[in-house]
């Protein structure tokens, strides 16, 4: 309390207690909150960006693992290639490294959003509440719980850091914060496309916040960024052209103005509207409703009274949200992570306001806030204690996997009991292979406990065919474990036993040792993930039980192979020459589709031979090669 509202003047320990608990109370009430975030492993896309650099052999390759699009065209240097690749490179799949990284960041970014609130509203304790309101806010569950989403954190450090350098640029006149804007504004594209938005942010707040005299200038100052935006998404749809159809493509429809009142309710309530409690349907979206008039009617208020820096509030909120509005088919909560800051500003604004506004103001602040924070915490809490424990099941299978291999080197494994939430944050994105594993099974049957999502992979090529099991148990060359409880079980004796449909596989895995028997004796031996044949080569598969299946064939043919030209893929089945297909330039990773001949319909087996036009010989290698394979697959 100042002086002038009858208080007396804090001494210097008061101030000084007072300023560390603005600077450290966010950042602590983030840790008490979110430590299970903290605390938590790696899971599903984890692994595909920890795995970015172990097939790096030079700096073309090294080029590649850091530029090239990626993960539906995102190009993602900073936050996602080299976050990974450094940290998996020091730490191995020690996590805390790295959760130590996105926490610290975040605790800066409480700072500068205290700091930025102060200086908007000129109210100190504005930028804290905003900082706290922002914590409460249940849409930081995955950014600070799940790894890969440090993209959203690291772009939020740089858009604030950024917004800091143009205000104390517009405080002192020092040409050297606008440097330093402009040096955090550029290296942010390298953490996430979002950064693209900072120019529009900038000029808004040149045009809302500041006094006529000196708007036009600093407004001016904002345009080259405008250029800098647009040559990046222009270059970035040139690399990565913006899907078509999928979840991730782009609707600029009407139902972009249903998408942003969904973000809204998330923005102000529990995203997906979830409450562990069993509550009657009409309280959250009535507590949503009370929350938004309040915010709302302070933003009106504070119009009325000429104060335009609380439309540069709504300003942020709606400009970081609007490159997320088209994606229709595609809402997750976190897209309103950043967005959200805006909408925090003028909340942590209004609770001071409303402060010192007598009796009832204060009351309005205690009851808007507390229904703020008990939709919000109780999510934040219960979704967060979900994201740990699924994170210690992926890390007991994985870890106890690499145990397994240790025990039986030359053996590969076949897992029983992989449910929907294990395969989808374990075992999708091959996280084995990080220990140079690549032989790792599903059992056959397991499809029936996995739900099915085409769209992020499909299950059938994890799962190792009834007959090549039988095979494999017979040569001793497979074990099994169960994965069901808390420590992986061997039960290869009494799987061995149990009877199993015979037939050969509609599906053959070419790179995996354990169908070798299916393989003529003209292919190589595995290299791991993929085998090589030479000019021609042959194997036995299952054929379709009725027509209209076809052959899909799956590999990689290398940039040397396809120096000639197009190479010519021959594909005999039974005898029966189908028409001929080419792989070209830029097809590096190949799928041939052939239309199966009706001969085959219904046989016991069939001979797929496979012939290219042409072979080379690396200069690290003495083998002709043609293909590497990949799988051969029938439906």
């Amino acid at each position: 309390m100042s002086p002038a509202q009858g208080g007396t003047r804090p001494v210097p320990g008061s101030a000084r207690l007072a300023s560390a608990a603005f600077w450290l109370l966010p950042s602590l009430l983030c840790l008490a909150l979110y430590w299970r975030g903290f605390t938590a492993w790696f899971r599903a896309d984890d692994f595909a960006w920890l795995g970015t650099g172990i097939y790096i052999r030079n700096f073309h390759d090294f080029l590649v693992a850091i530029f090239a699009p990626q993960a539906q065209g995102t190009i993602r240097p900073l936050s996602e290639r080299a976050f990974f690749m450094v940290g998996f490179s020091v730490f191995g799949l020690d996590a805390l490294p790295l959760k130590i990284v996105i926490f610290a960041t975040q605790f800066a970014n409480l700072a500068l959003v205290s700091s930025i609130g102060a200086r908007l509203t000129g109210l100190r304790w504005a930028g804290f509440f905003a900082a706290i309101f922002w914590v409460l806010n249940s849409s930081a569950i995955l950014p600070l719980g799940w790894s890969c989403v440090y993209n959203q954190v690291l772009c939020g450090f740089f858009l604030l850091l950024a917004l800091h350098f143009l205000l104390r640029y517009v405080e002192t006149g020092q040409r050297r914060f606008n440097l330093f804007q402009w040096a955090a504004f550029l290296v942010g594209f390298g953490a996430l496309e979002l950064n693209v938005v900072y120019p529009a942010i900038a000029a808004a707040y040149t045009l809302l916040c500041l006094p006529k005299g000196s708007r036009g200038k600093y407004f001016r100052a904002t345009l080259p960024m405008f250029t800098v935006s647009t040559a990046y998404a222009l270059a970035h749809n040139a690399a990565a052209p913006v899907q078509k159809t999928g979840d991730y493509a782009m609707h600029f429809t009407g139902a972009m103005f249903g998408t942003l009142g969904k973000y809204w309710t998330w923005s102000v309530g529990p995203t997906f509207l979830f409450t562990p409690f069993d509550l009657p349907k009409w309280l959250l979206p009535a507590g949503i409703a009370v929350v938004s008039a309040g915010l709302l009617g302070f933003l009106v208020w504070k119009l009325r009274g000429g104060a335009r820096v609380a439309v540069f509030c709504l300003a942020w909120y709606l400009g970081v949200l609007a490159p997320v509005l088209p994606l229709r088919d595609h809402q997750t909560e976190y897209y309103v992570f950043l967005p959200v800051i805006g909408l925090c500003w003028l909340g942590g604004w209004a609770a001071v306001s409303g402060w010192r506004g007598g009796t009832r103001g204060r009351a309005a602040v205690v009851t808007l806030a507390g229904i703020y924070a008990l939709m919000g915490v109780p999510d934040l809490v219960a979704t967060s204690e979900w994201n740990h424990a699924i994170t210690m099941r992926v890390r007991n299978l994985v870890e106890g996997v690499a145990g397994i291999h240790e025990r039986h080197p030359t053996k590969s494994i076949l897992l029983v009991g992989v449910d929907s939430e294990l395969f989808w944050n374990g075992v999708l994105d091959r996280p084995f292979r990080l220990f140079g594993l690549d032989h790792i099974y599903l059992a056959p049957g397991s499809d029936k406990r996995i739900d099915a999502h085409p769209d992020l992979g499909n299950i059938g090529d994890y799962i190792l065919p009834a007959d090549v099991v039988a095979q494999a148990l017979k040569r001793e060359e497979l074990v099994v474990y169960d994965v069901r409880g808390t420590r992986l079980r061997n039960i290869t004796d009494l799987y061995a036993a149990l009877p199993r449909e015979s037939g050969l596989p509609l599906r053959v895995d070419a790179a995996s040792p354990l169908t070798s028997y299916l393989l003529s004796t003209e292919w190589y031996e595995s290299d791991g993930d993929h085998r090589w044949m030479p000019r021609r080569a042959a194997l036995r598969m299952g054929a379709p039980a009725t027509g209209g299946q076809k052959l899909y064939l799956r590999g990689a043919c290398p940039d040397e192979q396809l120096k000639a030209g197009p190479l010519a893929v021959t594909v005999t089945v039974d005898g029966v020459t189908l028409p001929e297909a080419a792989i070209r330039q830029g097809e590096n990773a190949f799928e041939l589709v052939f239309a199966l001949p009706d001969s085959v319909v219904g046989k016991a087996e069939m001979r797929v031979t496979v012939e290219v036009g042409r072979v080379f010989r690396p200069a690290s290698d003495p083998r002709e090669l043609g293909l590497a394979f990949g799988a051969f697959e029938v439906r």
